[in-house]
Order: structure tokens, then C-alpha cells, then sequence
């Protein structure tokens, strides 16, 4: 695979997101943002995955966070802007010198997400090859909070 060097314009245009929930599949990024281009699938350390209806990701020093990274357009972005509901449901900030990622704001509730959702994840975690443990246990540990 080779790379491509970017000018200083193409630079300014692009950014790099850290998907952790239903981003992390391939075709639902196509469907969204279709300029947008996989690095490839990681492990976040010191991060937890957690259900509250949808995916949402918390310090954790014991655990490490299946996650996909990606090149985006400024379209790209608000495209995902408006999926993610930002500003009022999830918010953003950047993390390793400059990776955009989305936290949802409320952290009060936890709770299991629907099916559909739960395999868009393990089939993007199957894609880039990341390991689903940390997906099952953030789906049990919703489930008994639930219950």
C-alpha cells in the first residue's frame, strides 16, 4: 500500500478521527462520510467501553478500548457532527496531539444498546481484526445495570 505525501493544503482539510462504537464499521463510515479513509483498528489504553443506548468510552486504567482510526474531510466531520448530535449529546475533544474523538456528555445512565447496533460494532471490530471481549463485557456490564 503506498502513501501519499500531502501538500500543506491537503493537510488543512483532513483530520484524524478515533472511532470506538458503530464508526469503527466500514460501510456505515462509507454510508456517511464517504471521503473518509481507515489507518486501521488499535487498542486505546487506560479506556473503557460503555453502553448507554449507544457507545460511549470512560478512563479506565485497567483496560484498553478496541478502536479504529480514520482520515476525514471538514464534510466528514459534519456529517459527523450531526450523527453524534454534537454539541448537545455527545461532545468532542482531541486526544493525542489532535485526534478527534466523541464522548457522550451525560455519563448518568448506562444501559444495553439494540442489536442492530451492538453487531454494526462487532462486524467493524471483525474488519480491522480487533478483539470483541471488551465489546461483550461492555454489553453484560449494561445488561446488569439494567436489570
Amino acid at each position: 500500500m503506498g502513501y501519499k505525501i500531502l501538500s500543506s493544503k491537503e493537510k488543512e482539510n483532513h483530520m484524524l478521527y478515533m472511532a470506538y462504537g458503530m464508526n469503527t464499521n466500514r460501510d456505515a463510515m462509507a454510508a456517511r462520510c464517504p471521503k473518509a479513509k481507515p489507518l486501521g483498528g488499535f487498542y486505546l489504553p487506560d479506556t473503557r467501553l460503555v453502553f448507554r443506548g449507544v457507545a460511549d468510552i470512560v478512563p479506565d486504567t485497567e483496560t484498553i478500548c478496541p478502536v479504529v482510526l480514520w482520515e476525514i474531510t471538514h464534510d466528514c466531520l459534519r456529517a459527523l457532527d450531526r450523527l453524534e448530535g454534537y454539541p448537545n449529546f455527545y461532545g468532542r475533544r482531541k486526544i493525542n496531539c489532535g485526534w478527534l474523538v466523541y464522548e457522550m456528555n451525560d455519563k448518568s445512565r448506562t444501559s444495553p444498546p439494540n442489536s442492530g447496533y451492538y453487531r454494526m460494532i462487532e462486524e467493524g471490530y471483525k474488519e480491522f481484526g480487533l478483539d470483541d471481549y471488551c465489546l461483550r463485557a461492555a454489553l453484560a456490564e449494561a445488561k446488569e445495570v439494567a436489570a
